[in-house]
């Protein structure tokens, strides 16, 4: 298998020519790239995956005081066996964990779990990470969107959501933990996850696997930001897959940037990115 291409973060905030170059081969092969001396803090990522492990041991009663049914899985715990990807019938094989904006207060509030230690390092490193992919967008404006739009004002306390996830182990009778997906944002940054097992589709079909070291992260391109480009910026399928590792839990941090709720993602002014999300987390069934 082919890997995904690597760019520093210094080169995309100083995009050059050669950079343009780069990004667009990178994105019309399969849309993921990894990004290396990004302005993340280790030790904040190093707490989520704590939190993440603590969080998901606690006793399946303890989690469920966390959901919040009738939220679209807005924020707070989401239990195993519910999202389900686009077009599938099976669902797939994950809890996870939804924290959001803590400056917008259009938007739900955050939930904390009482029993975890340091839980509000979440909110910093979601903080960390809008900023970290507004930077992004702006590398990604020099590609001359079809209509005015600034994109990485969009995302400015926008309705992004950090994801913890855990798949848990299985018996191996289904080897897709997470089923091919797009995902629905304009753009993800991945921590990577403990264990392999994520793969991205390139543009012959061939699933590429996509993994990085632990102070890299993995950058692709959503569903929205495919519609603001008018299909100049393409969003990738993309799944996760036992590679051997079926008897031991994954876990997994995606930071998922959208824009704030009203904003507009066609440039007849019609389709708002809530209208759009909504849609979406009605088809996966997190409703």
């Amino acid at each position: 298998m082919h890997k995904i291409p690597t760019i520093s973060y210094n080169d995309l905030e100083n995009t050059n020519k050669e950079v343009l170059e780069f990004l667009t081969l990178s994105l019309e092969n399969n849309g993921f790239f990894v990004i290396n001396n990004h302005p993340i803090d280790l030790k904040l990522i190093s707490s989520a995956f704590k939190i993440a492990e603590e969080m998901f041991d606690l006793p399946f009663e303890t989690k469920q005081k966390y959901h919040v049914p009738g939220t679209n899985g807005a924020r707070g715990y989401t239990p195993y066996g519910i999202e389900t990807a686009l077009n599938e019938k099976v669902a797939d094989q994950k809890e996870f964990w939804h924290q959001g904006s803590t400056t917008n207060s259009e938007l739900m509030s955050n939930i904390y779990v009482d029993e975890i230690d340091n839980f509000k390092d979440l909110d910093t490193l979601y903080k960390e990470f809008e900023m970290m992919g507004v930077e992004i967008l702006k590398a990604f404006a020099n590609f001359k969107l079809p209509y005015n739009t600034d994109i990485s004002d969009s995302a400015q306390n926008g309705n992004s959501i950090l994801r913890l996830i855990h798949y848990p182990p299985t018996d191996g009778a289904n080897e897709h933990r997470a089923r091919a997906h797009n995902d629905v944002n304009l753009i993800t940054l991945l921590i990577g996850g403990n264990e392999a097992g994520l793969e991205a589709q390139d543009k012959k079909g061939n699933w590429v696997e996509c993994n990085c070291d632990e102070n890299e992260i993995i950058c692709n391109i959503g569903d929205m930001l495919e519609l603001i480009s008018n299909d100049k910026l393409n969003s990738t399928p993309h799944r996760v897959v036992s590679k051997g590792n079926e008897s031991r839990s994954r876990y997994s941090i995606p930071f998922f940037l959208h824009p704030r709720p009203e904003v507009f993602l066609d440039s007849e002014r019609t389709l708002t990115a809530d209208q759009f999300l909504t849609k979406r987390l009605q088809d996966i069934k997190l409703n």
